[in-house]
């Protein structure tokens, strides 16, 4: 039969009080185990507010007798050293055909749950830890049309060591707001003031603020995050706008950078080819069970700075805080260092170096690596687990996503650069058409570079007019867009393409010169002659070539538009194509200017108070996410993208839109994921990608919940408010 405890929940029900986490250890026949398929597990708590507990079906209620780590065993009730009382009762198999049973231990403004669903570790402690000693069954009636199994005894032992160990638990410890000092050893180790958390947060807040550089800000909230989370998330949770820019773009450029130098680190999982065959193993040190989201980078384009190998785990930490400051839950988020070496040779030679000291493998060793982590991420965390893939190089990116999200492997993927670089690009070009009050099929648009974040918005763009105008076919839709490599202009029968050909993801926008007619005759390695020609009205730049977009080029967009839009998108500042205020002041304060690193407001002599747009990532994969997870979709479409896209447009507002800015101020980014998830969930359910039944009547198969706002209400019976859906969802399950 299935073991009495399998899975081990718990949630506080009043006020800060904090609730305990134990090991759990099943014995049967005289054996302990701590396997999954063995009788025996560990489990750890959730933060209260994280998850749903229930009970798994109706079982004859049995007694238990407790017995404490001292004294006497006794039943019914006790009261520890602590004076916490103790009720303890148990649910038992109603036969051996029934998995699974239920135990419930209740205390003063505390309920801990331990249910019987298949599950191992569930996530660290938020709470003080309480010494219990053996609970073991006792005799009880048996159902009259069946003997009722044995019942195993369990043991409860705590899973974290009282005293001076706590300091280091930065899921327990919270600085003087620590809760239960005495039950956790720290009577002495702590100064004698008690203060409430919100004042460790104002704490944190002042040693910020006495940071006098980005980077040493860096350092202390990763310090902060290793050893009070409690206070790390409260403070990126309320001050999400100010400190984006440290754990997140530009500062994180800097951070892999100088990442050997870092003596406190951002946790993740690092996974290299001395791995190969022991991937799964290596995983189930990760102490957490309910990873959702794996944010993987093998360090090859960390941003515009190209190969900082292992270093790279600053991008997958860095993308894991913006999920979390967009509301999606800490222990949801695993980032992954895939280290299969480096080509940086400064790296190769510093002694700091924290990676494998080896060039890059090239071989069918990555793929194999590759391929063996998802399969243990799917397998332990479940089919539909995100895998999200961040910063790999263009002769992987392209490769590794069709690979992952095409069968026989069918994962629940997306690349960030590619799609979520993609979906902001089009958000700010639909909103500058509403600022331009113009047509989406009527802009041309030139992309400078052809990398995989420029093609991935040319091929959104191009499903994005073909969308709003039905009759566009994709040739003609196509033939608005133009691409710049590092060989100039793509075009047709380019004499520099002849040895090797045009790579599949640049080939359908090479330009038929002959369409041009008399102006054929222009230098196709020049910016400003390019822009010329093409009449663009939109400039795109994600080449991470610094000052690329000189004044001669910007002049030249004023003189053929009204209002230019110009998008300097590459990270960090120092790879920007131009600033914001280059692009003002060369455009006599006519152009529409967004950045993918967030550049002041302006005031521009003639014009007023210009507002550059931040184009960044941040707006969309989080959304992407959080849609994705809320209608339990097996896969990302491209029409989810485009959805989140327009969604994010839409989020402008009038009066926004009237300071120049085409995407919303960062103090919404959380709000936004909202709203961007449901644009995504509605369009998974368009696309036949949801899982079956998701939002019909309101009920979530996974919880048994009910969610009130989640009605149904359609002709089909499908949700009519997706916002409320993802927003009760949200709610509800996370």
């Amino acid at each position: 039969d299935t073991p009495l405890a399998e899975r081990f929940v718990a949630r506080t029900t009043a006020g800060m009080s904090r609730v305990s986490s134990f090991a759990v250890s099943v014995n049967e026949s005289g054996r302990t185990s701590r396997t999954q398929t063995a009788p025996g597990v560990v489990a750890r708590t959730h933060r209260a507010n994280r998850f749903n507990s229930h009970r798994v079906g109706t079982r004859p209620k049995r007694k238990f007798v407790v017995s404490r780590i001292s004294g006497p065993p006794v039943s019914g009730s006790v009261s520890d050293a602590e004076e916490l009382e103790l009720i303890t009762t148990v649910d038992a198999p109603a036969s051996t055909s029934k998995a699974g049973s239920c135990a419930e231990v209740v205390l003063p403004s505390r309920r801990v749950m331990l249910a019987a669903p298949p599950a191992l570790r569930l996530g660290k402690t938020m709470g003080a830890l309480f010494s219990l000693g053996l609970v073991s069954g006792a005799g009880a009636e048996k159902p009259a049309q069946a003997a009722t199994p044995q019942v195993p005894s369990i043991s409860l032992t705590p899973l974290h060591k009282s005293g001076a160990l706590t300091l280091h638990d930065p899921l327990v410890y919270n600085g003087l707001a620590t809760a239960d000092r005495t039950s956790l050893g720290l009577d002495g180790l702590l100064p004698v003031s008690v203060c409430l958390p919100s004042t460790e947060v104002l704490r944190a807040q002042a040693a910020l603020d006495a940071c006098t550089t980005q980077m040493q800000k860096y350092r202390l909230l990763i310090s902060l995050q290793n050893t009070d989370e409690t206070t790390f998330y409260t403070l990126l949770n309320e001050k999400t706008a100010e400190l984006l820019p440290v754990l997140y773009t530009p500062t994180v450029g800097e951070a892999c950078q100088q990442y050997g130098t870092l003596v406190q680190r951002p946790s993740g999982l690092t996974v290299s080819l001395n791995d190969l065959g022991k991937v799964a193993k290596l995983l189930a040190n990760w102490p957490h069970e309910t990873i959702k989201i794996a944010v993987i980078t093998d360090g090859e384009r960390i941003l515009g700075l190209g190969d900082q190998g292992a270093n790279g785990m600053g991008i997958s930490a860095g993308k894991s805080m913006v999920y979390a400051a967009c509301g999606l839950q800490p222990h949801w988020l695993l980032p992954i260092q895939v280290d299969i070496g480096t080509e940086n040779e400064v790296l190769l030679n510093d002694p700091l170096y924290v990676g494998d000291r080896r060039r890059r493998e090239r071989g069918a060793k990555y793929d194999q690596l590759l391929e063996e982590l998802v399969e243990a991420l799917r397998t332990r965390y479940g089919r539909n687990t995100i895998i999200h893939w961040e910063d790999f190089a263009p002769r992987n990116a392209f490769r590794v996503l069709q690979k992952f999200r095409s069968a026989p492997i069918s994962a629940v993927t997306y690349n960030d650069d590619i799609q979520g670089t993609a979906a902001v690009t089009v958000a700010g070009t639909l909103a500058s058409v509403r600022l331009l009050k113009g047509e989406l099929r009527s802009q041309r648009v030139l992309f400078f570079g052809a990398g995989q974040a420029n093609c991935g918005a040319a091929n959104l763009l191009v499903l994005a007019m073909m969308d709003s105008e039905p009759e566009l076919t994709m040739q003609e839709a196509r033939a608005r867009i133009w691409l710049v490599d590092s060989k100039g202009l793509v075009y047709q029968n380019r004499p520099e393409d002849k040895l090797k050909g045009l790579s599949s993801d640049k080939a359908p926008f090479a330009v038929d010169l002959g369409t041009l007619g008399g102006s054929q005759s222009f230098d196709k390695n020049d910016l400003a002659q390019i822009v010329k020609a093409s009449r663009c009205t939109v400039l795109v730049g994600a080449a991470a070539i610094p000052k690329a977009f000189t004044k001669s080029v910007i002049t030249q967009m004023a003189s053929q538009n009204k209002n230019p839009v110009i998008f300097a998108l590459s990270n960090p500042t120092s790879k920007a194509e131009c600033t914001a205020f280059e692009a003002y002041e060369w455009s006599g304060g006519r152009a529409i200017f967004a950045s993918g690193t967030k550049f002041d407001d302006l005031t521009v002599k003639g014009v007023g108070l210009r507002a550059p747009g931040f184009a960044n990532n941040a707006f969309i994969f989080p959304g992407i996410a959080l849609g994705s997870l809320a209608v339990g979709a097996t896969k990302v479409t491209d029409k989810m993208f485009l959805a989140a896209a327009v969604t994010l447009a839409a989020l402008v507002t009038e009066e926004q839109l009237q300071k120049g800015a085409v995407y919303p101020p960062t103090s919404t980014i959380k709000e936004s994921a909202v709203f961007v998830g449901a644009g995504v969930a509605a369009a998974a359910v368009d696309e036949g990608v949801a899982r079956e039944g998701v939002c019909g009547s309101g009920f979530i198969s996974s919880t048994g919940a009910k969610v009130p706002s989640l009605d149904g209400g359609g002709a089909d019976d499908t949700c009519t408010n997706w916002e409320a859906c993802v927003r009760d969802f949200a709610k509800t399950c996370l």
